[in-house]
């Protein structure tokens, strides 16, 4: 490119739609950054929202969860209460520890 001097002879016009124009460029550039933000507002916007579905599905999965360890402590509970009878205890000690009903003499009171 070359560059040619001239002389300022009177008024000149001034072609503001050039390429070559900084100030169009800085007119820009404003609209540009806001363009830049919208997009930049969207995607967050869109990613907070998939980010809040995900939280949801994983509390629904620990709800279930939830709801069926609460079943099984009730049942284990239940099963519990039922199976301390008398009756198990008795047959469980003369089975297995080979207890017996002490005779008179071999209960010893102590005070």
């Amino acid at each position: 490119m070359h560059l040619q001097t001239r002389a300022l002879s009177g008024p000149q016009k001034v072609n503001i739609f050039s390429k070559k124009n900084p100030a169009r460029v800085r007119l820009r550039l404003p609209y540009l950054l806001v363009v830049l933000f919208g997009i930049f507002v969207g995607v967050f916007a869109v990613w907070e929202r998939i980010h809040y579905v995900r939280i949801g599905y994983d509390i629904a999965l620990l709800k279930q969860e939830n709801e069926k360890l609460v079943k099984e402590h009730r049942t284990l509970l239940l099963e519990l209460k039922t199976s301390i009878s008398l009756d198990k205890v008795e047959r469980r000690a003369r089975t297995t520890l080979k207890m017996e009903v002490p005779e008179r003499g071999q209960v010893l009171y102590v005070k």
